[in-house]
């Protein structure tokens, strides 16, 4: 089940709740029609089950917005793979964001 839970006028969460554990979350800032993905996380032995993909789905659905935007470490190409699936393009990179590593930034536009 998931249960979004309203932080503030512009931030929420989307809970994936089992058994009223959080096996995942996805958090968001939503500000002038632009989501911005601040967090998507998993249980590591949670993963691989669609939940991440879930969450975001079920945000896509239920939000008014014009486009999203996040940042994913280069070298993360499970995360990358799910944005791509989910109809994200990258658009810049942000080099040694992550130490060493570069962000990409990516966009979804309804």
């Amino acid at each position: 089940m998931i249960v979004k839970e309203v932080i503030s006028d512009t931030d929420s969460v989307y809970n994936y709740m089992q058994d009223e554990i959080v096996l995942g979350y996805l958090e968001i800032r939503l500000v002038d029609g632009v989501i911005d993905i601040m967090n998507l996380f998993v249980s590591e032995d949670q993963r691989k089950k669609g939940i991440a993909t879930s969450l975001m789905n079920e945000m896509i659905e239920k939000e008014d917005y014009n486009r999203i935007m996040l940042e994913v470490n280069e070298n993360n190409n499970e995360a990358i793979r799910l944005y791509t699936k989910l109809g994200f393009k990258e658009i810049s990179f942000r080099e040694r964001y992550y130490d060493e590593d570069t962000a990409l930034i990516m966009e979804k536009v309804k």
